[in-house]
């Protein structure tokens, strides 16, 4: 039975109402290109990064704010963890009319040559996201947009920050699905990150094919750059955080701001 939209004020397929998003606040001047934190807490720091930043609110995981980067209108949008959400975030910001998505967020280095606090700029993802199947079918590849890399990765090296190009992998939980034990005296499963290197795979993490996938399905400019916050060959962590997580934010909203004045997205 087809559902009755003539007596709802929203309908259940699609549930906007008046222009605004069931989950996304809606700044009144729409940014065309956003970076895409995970954690809430670090929209904030924006504000160390982009001039006249300012929060536009907050639901739920996603807390949303603005500012300048040399005059270009910049939005920042976190995501909270995982494909799912990150999901939500990809196509209710495509539907208000964004044209640039980039993530900035972290990742557990797979790769030797990547040391703690260097960045990946993603330029394929290693298909691993079940989330990331509804937007790329089997066996296709899911790539950034290649004006993305190239303006992440010119950005990188214009700030002098170490890092390189390269492949990550995208998990759909935290623990058991990175090879992590579920408990403190757990083993892991180590080869379950051979299996992930083994496929090409530089590091993991948990959003980035889900934006890279969405963001090719919905006709956006779609990257990101990832930290690495973790080793996990080494088991190394990265205590101190902040610099990086700035440096994050200077790579991709100079990236942004270069993929916008290149011409139509």
């Amino acid at each position: 039975m087809a559902p009755v939209m003539a007596l709802k004020e929203r309908s259940a397929i699609w549930p906007w109402r008046d222009g605004v998003p069931p989950h996304l606040p809606r700044p009144r001047t729409m940014p065309r290109a956003f970076l895409l934190p995970g954690d809430p807490a670090r929209v904030d720091r924006a504000a160390e990064v982009l001039d006249d930043f300012r929060i536009v609110g907050q639901n739920r995981e996603y807390r949303m704010g603005c500012g300048n980067w040399q005059g270009t209108l910049i939005g920042v949008c976190s995501t909270g963890i995982g494909g799912a959400s990150t999901e939500i975030a990809m196509v209710e910001l495509a539907a208000m009319g964004v044209d640039v998505t980039i993530r900035t967020g972290g990742m557990g280095a797979l790769a030797a040559d990547l040391s703690l606090g260097d960045f990946l700029i993603a330029d394929e993802a290693v298909r691993n996201s079940g989330v990331a199947s509804f937007y790329a079918g089997p066996g296709e590849r899911v790539r950034a947009a290649t004006s993305v890399v190239d303006a992440l990765e010119e950005a990188r090296k214009a700030l002098g920050l170490p890092g390189r190009t390269g492949k990550p992998a995208t998990a759909d939980g935290y623990y058991r699905a990175q090879g992590r034990p579920d408990r403190p005296d757990g083993a892991g499963n180590p080869s379950l990150l051979d299996t992930l290197a083994a496929k090409g795979a530089d590091g993991v993490e948990m959003e980035a094919e889900v934006v890279l996938a969405a963001g090719a399905a919905l006709g956006l400019k779609a990257g990101a750059v990832l930290a690495v916050h973790a080793h996990r060959l080494s088991d190394g962590w990265l205590e101190d955080y902040e610099k990086t997580q700035r440096d994050l934010l200077s790579i991709g909203a100079r990236a942004a701001a270069t993929v916008l004045a290149t011409g139509p997205v």
